[in-house]
């Protein structure tokens, strides 16, 4: 009996746990600037989480074939190297995103600000998104506000995204503050409390060594609309205002 028990507990010693690597893709802004600014707040968040964090930039690299291998391919070969456990928060274009994640059930993150362009990009990804690869993003707010007046103007852009997709889409994107405002103390406060981040690493897709899964959000089905494999990235952009 002791000696099953004893092998039992070797045998658990023996294995090597090695944790997921967790990727969030963050769609590209038309200046870079929002997207820039959102990939700095969530590295701030996450390393203040002890996590640690990877930033990969961009689509280099890929090819027609890839699309048809599918996302699994891609990442494992992009993330060579990165250590188990780690955050990659991948910063990419809207049209390399929607073609490449169109098998998986990505939760791609859209960066939005009180500017009226701000508004229309975010508008732009979502329906993207949605109608080329069937995905639904998580549109972040970035708040800076720290006048009333301010964070009624973010209240405003909030439900006017929120009603455009409903009329326009037939479905609402999950929109999130994501500020970061001086303290007495001069350090930066986030205003996503943990268990937010914690949903945000719940929306990533998971990669270890042996397999690339996609993360099934229960809270969030899939878009009510499915793709439509007959219109590209190009064909929804050039609609986007109908």
């Amino acid at each position: 009996m002791l000696e099953t028990v004893c092998d039992q507990a070797h045998g658990l010693q023996a294995l090597e746990l090695r944790p997921p690597i967790r990727v969030l893709p963050v769609v590209a802004s038309a200046d870079d600037e929002r997207s820039l600014e959102l990939l700095w707040r969530l590295e701030q968040g996450f390393q203040a989480l002890e996590l640690p964090v990877v930033v990969l930039e961009g689509a280099h690299g890929l090819a027609v074939a890839d699309a048809r291998a599918g996302h699994r391919a891609v990442l494992r070969r992009w993330l060579e190297g990165v250590p188990p456990g780690s955050v990659v928060l991948w910063h990419a274009p809207l049209a390399a995103l929607s073609t490449l994640l169109a098998d998986s059930q990505a939760r791609p993150l859209v960066a939005l600000t009180e500017a009226p362009s701000a508004l229309v990009g975010a508008y732009n990804a979502v329906k993207v998104l949605q109608q080329a690869a069937a995905l639904q993003a998580i549109v972040l707010l970035l708040d800076m506000a720290i006048e009333p007046q301010g964070t009624a103007r973010l209240a405003q852009v909030r439900e006017a995204l929120r009603d455009t997709c409903e009329r326009r889409l037939g479905w609402v994107p999950a929109v999130w503050p994501l500020g970061y405002h001086p303290s007495r103390h001069g350090s930066l406060g986030s205003r996503l409390a943990e268990s937010g981040w914690l949903k945000l690493l719940d929306s990533a897709l998971m990669i270890d060594e042996f397999e690339t899964r996609a993360h099934d959000d229960t809270c969030a089905p899939r878009c009510p609309t499915p793709a439509d494999q007959t219109i590209g990235v190009p064909d929804v952009h050039r609609q986007r205002h109908a």
